[in-house]
């Protein structure tokens, strides 16, 4: 994904004073582009540092490039079914390259969208690592190398979550995919084993099986979605038999 640098210089040493900001926000996600929009579109100076993505998860990694792909497999499930809406067809192939693809391409126009954004309100985004070494000021390392010191009347730590591994036995080992990966399969996974049945497990779970992978869900708790109310839970036992239905229609046992 191509990322583009909007400060006007990386040359500036290490040793040099601090440049001046009214805000300086470390961790460039939701949260934080839409104060860095907001305080520069009212005239004050704002910086915004992350390491890695323009917009932080949610275009990138999160939010909509899951939906894209859920999309593109409800697709998938329509086309399936294209008997029930009087379509009549022969048959077809999944190219999950092509899936992927289709994804990437949204991504990659949310990315200059949140940048034409940082252009028109005058807030600066800069890629790089950034680390506090005083009080309100931030050392952002940069992909060349070098080093920009930006001192903030005031700094907001808005850095996020990452993914990570539940503590079982093997599983590190093992190196199984987090939700970024999965939302980079370029094939369609045989068998698909989700390990915990939150939001997030069951609705990349739709989707693969939809796609025509085999999946299997392990959840610990009582219920499916249990963070979520009872009734959501309800609702995704409903889905369970429209899944054991796409089985049927894939010629496969219903409690496979």
């Amino acid at each position: 994904m191509k990322r583009i640098e909007t400060s006007p210089s990386a040359s500036v040493l290490k040793n040099s004073e601090p440049e001046e900001f009214d805000l300086v926000i470390l961790g460039g996600g939701t949260g934080s582009t839409v104060a860095a929009w907001t305080f520069a579109g009212e005239g004050k100076r704002v910086a915004v540092v992350d390491r890695k993505y323009i917009g932080g998860s949610c275009p990138n990694i999160a939010c909509l490039p899951s939906k894209n792909i859920i999309h593109s497999a409800k697709v998938v499930d329509y086309f399936r079914r294209s008997k029930e809406f009087g379509i009549a067809h022969d048959g077809f192939t999944i190219e999950m390259s092509g899936v992927r693809d289709r994804k990437r391409k949204m991504v990659a126009g949310l990315n200059e969208m949140y940048m034409e954004n940082y252009r028109k309100t005058g807030a600066e985004f800069i890629l790089g690592s950034g680390r506090f070494v005083s009080p309100r000021t931030v050392e952002a390392a940069l992909p060349d190398g070098s080093t920009r010191q930006l001192r903030g009347t005031n700094v907001i730590v808005s850095t996020g979550t990452r993914a990570s591994l539940e503590p079982i036995p093997g599983l590190a080992e093992a190196q199984p995919l987090t939700h970024i990966e999965a939302l980079e399969l370029g094939q369609v996974p045989e068998h698909l084993l989700v390990i915990g049945g939150g939001y997030v497990g069951v609705e990349l779970s739709q989707a693969m099986r939809r796609f025509g992978s085999k999946v299997t869900v392990v959840d610990r708790n009582g219920r499916l979605m249990s963070r979520e109310d009872p009734d959501v839970s309800v609702g995704q036992i409903w889905r369970i038999g429209e899944f054991r239905r796409l089985a049927e229609w894939n010629g496969e046992s219903p409690k496979g």
